[in-house]
This record gives C-alpha cells, structure tokens and sequence, in this order.
C-alpha cells in the first residue's frame, strides 16, 4: 500500500538521500534487524573469539536486509555502521574480516547490481593530527578496520571513510600539520577513501578547504554544523564556495555528498543545539543531484517524509512509523538521572550517533537540574564514558591526554570538554562540566575526581 501525495512542496532536488547505521523499522521486527550487536572484553574472555566473530556475522547478514529494503523502498544511499564486527581494530582483540569476505561480498554485490551508494564514519576518536603517537597508531587501526570492510564487500572508491579533524590540542596550525604528516604515511587503500567533514566545534569548511586542496582530499560539507561553527562565511559566502569544495570530489573522480540535520525544537543553547533532532523539516540549498546524509534520529523515517513532502516517491505506508507527538529538546537517551557520574562499559563509534546520546543525557540533566545550588548542578553534569581502557600504560596515558587535550566551548551555561583520543573499539572519555565562571581549583577537583572514577 503507498501513501498519497497530499500537501507536498515543490523542489528541484532529486539526487540520494539516505540514512545512517540502523533502520527504525527493521529494528522493531522481531527479530529485530540491525547491524550492531557487540560485546564486552569480559564476555569475550568468556566465549572466546569465536563467539566475536559470529556477532559480526550476523551483523553483516542483517546489513544484507537493510540493503534490500532500501532497495524496495527507494532508498540507494546509506552509512554503514562502524561496528559491524565487534573490537576488530582492537590492539588485543583485533582480527581480520577474510572470515567473513563471501558475506561482504553479498553485500557488496547487491549494493553495485542496484546503484546503491554505501559509506562509513569511523568514530570521532579517530585522531590523525594528535600529538600523542599511540592515539595515531590505533586510530590508523580503526581506520584500516573500515577500509578492509569496504574493500572485501568490492565497493568503488565513492564508498568513502569520513573523519573529523578533530581537537585543536592548543594550536589548530600544528595539529593541521600533523596531520598532513600522518595523512602522507598513510597506506594507498586508506588514503584512496579517507574524506574529511566540518565539525560544529573547532574546525569550519575555511579551516579545511585549503588542506583538503593540497592533499587532493574531498570534503564533506555538514550544514548544520556549519550552522552551529560556521567562521567566517556567511550562507552566501558559503553557497559561493561550494563549487571549490565540490571540487575536491570531482577531480578525484567522485560523486560529492554533503550531511544534513537539525536541531532539536526550542534547543537554545550550543549544547542543546548540537544534538540532531528525530526528523527535518526541509532540504538543504544544495545541488539537485546531490548525495545528502539525513542524519536525523528516526533515520529512514525521516528520509521517507522528505519523500512524501517533497513528491520525491511514493512512500509504503506499512513500513512508516509515526513521529513523536511532541517536538521539544526532550530526548530519547537514557531514562534515569540520579547518577552524578555516569560510567559506561561498551563500544562507542559512528561519529554523531555515539556523541548525540550524551549529549542528549547532558542537555536532559541541565533541564531537570532547577535552581538546586550550584554546587549540585556541577555534579549533574558530570559525565564519564570508560570504554574498556586495555592496560596500565594506557591508562596513564589517556590521564595524560585527556589534560593536554581541554577543548574549551563557549556556550551560554556550559563548557563542554572532550576528550577525543581514541578512536572506536577502543576507549574514550567525554567530561561535560558546568560555568566557565567556576574556579579554576574547583575545576582541577573535579577533573582529578572523574579521572579517578573513570579510570
């Protein structure tokens, strides 16, 4: 059954859109149908590699179905989730996908038979332009991980790796350098799909463009955070430069694709802002035949809303789910909130799928925290993610890092600090803390503090 193409608005767009890592409505099935099923270290000590190998069996078989119901509802475009296989770029744990090449290739071939255009976003703990010589290490891991996958399914080179640059560590033109340094070591099948995107916190298109130009690497435009980090450049001044930046695709011979999202209804602050909203409301100003990530969280929801707004296609109304009746900067994260640290154990990549649920947990904090005192609200907002840090040497290092590496945001009620040093499957630490106005002992308290706790 199709829907009808009642109160549609008129566009000139009929490039891709498409969706990241997990489709709403196979999700729901039972059994459900998604690609990231994964595991702790402790289980893996437990069932042993084996039982790592099959998660990710099972992931790419299910990968296959998402594929396929693209495919039927018109939908070529889509991310491939970063944790397909379960800690295969881990130092300890890591391990090679020929196991699993006939299913890759399934993929792979179904993906090239119908025209469907599939890419990845390695974490953003993936840091080429760090100082620090073990985080580069493990993220060229992470990021060999993801070229093996694309290269086993038999993927163009259009199937790209999208990163960001990543944090400043005090001198965004040294931490550019580095990375130009990394970038040129790099192996030919990782630099032949690595791409950059503009981030919303400290590197706009005007900041990457020209390195983007030197290195011949493309560049992912991300509007909304441009919205959020634009420099500079107003919306003309960006829409006058799109050409160059489209550019940086075509004479590598490769189709450019942009992301899009928005921010939560009634979002006021930066923090608030950051976080994308369930749906969108409307296309970007990009070219009509332009690959656009709808990086929204009702993911291929979202896409098909745009599809019946917008008379792209008709949209099956048994596979639609019905949007939220309330659109606030309530979030979907996590229910409780009486933790003032919040320690959690598992994998954390995908970029802005991973960042988005803390910042939702932050942002619902900060609602809920009333006029209780400052002292309570600073550990409301205190937030630790321990991802399974492997041993002590690492640890000593991440405390290291994680003081070297304080990435200050001015926002109107917070400082959001991040620490972005290792790249997914491995380990990182987001610390959200509250007043630019505090102390600066009180804040090195509360520093030491949920370093102990998460380390």
């Amino acid at each position: 059954m199709t829907s009808s193409r009642k109160d549609t608005n008129t566009t000139n767009f009929r490039g891709r859109l498409g969706y990241a890592c997990l489709n709403v409505f196979l999700r729901k099935q039972k059994p459900s149908i998604f690609c990231a099923r994964t595991c702790r270290i402790e289980t893996i000590k437990e069932k042993g590699m084996g039982y790592v190998r099959e998660l990710g069996l099972q992931n790419i078989r299910d990968l296959l179905e998402l594929v396929k119901f693209n495919e039927k509802h018109n939908i070529k475009f889509m991310r491939v989730s970063s944790q397909m296989f379960p800690f295969a770029s881990s130092i300890e744990y890591g391990y090679s996908l020929e196991f699993a090449e006939k299913e890759l290739r399934q993929v792979g071939e179904f993906a090239a038979k119908h025209g469907h255009r599939l890419t990845t976003h390695p974490g953003q703990f993936n840091q080429l332009g760090s100082p620090t010589r073990v985080i580069v290490e493990k993220t060229i891991r992470d990021l060999d991980y993801h070229a093996e996958m694309l290269d086993l399914m038999g993927l163009p080179p259009d199937s790209i790796m999208i990163i960001h640059m990543g944090g400043t560590y005090g001198n965004k033109e040294e931490t550019m350098e580095r990375f130009e340094m990394n970038y040129l070591a790099l192996s030919p099948r990782i630099k032949n799909r690595l791409v950059l995107e503009n981030d919303e916190l400290s590197y706009c298109v005007q900041d990457l463009l020209p390195l983007c130009q030197k290195l011949s690497i493309p560049l992912v435009l991300d509007w909304h955070h441009h919205k959020l980090h634009p420099g500079t450049l107003s919306l003309e001044d960006l829409l006058a430069i799109i050409p160059e930046v489209n550019k940086t695709w075509t004479d590598r011979g490769l189709k450019p694709k942009q992301h899009y999202s928005e921010s939560r209804r009634g979002a006021n602050s930066k923090l608030e802002k950051r976080a994308h909203f369930d749906r969108v409301v409307q296309l970007p100003p990009c070219d009509p035949d332009m690959d656009l990530m709808i990086e929204a969280k009702d993911k291929e929801q979202a896409v098909f809303q745009l599809y019946q707004k917008y008379n792209l296609f008709e949209v099956d109304n048994s596979v639609l789910v019905p949007p939220d009746e309330v659109e606030s900067t309530r979030t979907k994260g996590r229910k409780s909130n009486k933790r003032k640290v919040i320690e959690v154990e598992a994998e954390v990549s995908d970029d802005e799928e991973s960042q988005d649920a803390l910042v939702e947990e932050i942002v619902k904090n900060t609602r809920k925290r009333g006029n209780n005192g400052s002292r309570k609200r600073k550990k409301d907002e205190e937030i630790v993610v321990n991802l399974n840090i492997d041993n002590k040497s690492s640890k000593n290092q991440h405390k290291k890092d994680v003081s070297n590496r304080e990435e200050k945001i001015n926002q109107s009620d917070t400082t959001f600090i991040t620490d972005l040093a290792y790249p997914s499957n491995e380990d990182t630490t987001i610390l959200q803390k509250e007043s630019s106005n505090d102390t600066i002992a009180n804040r090195t308290r509360r520093k030491t503090k949920l370093l102990n706790t998460g380390l």
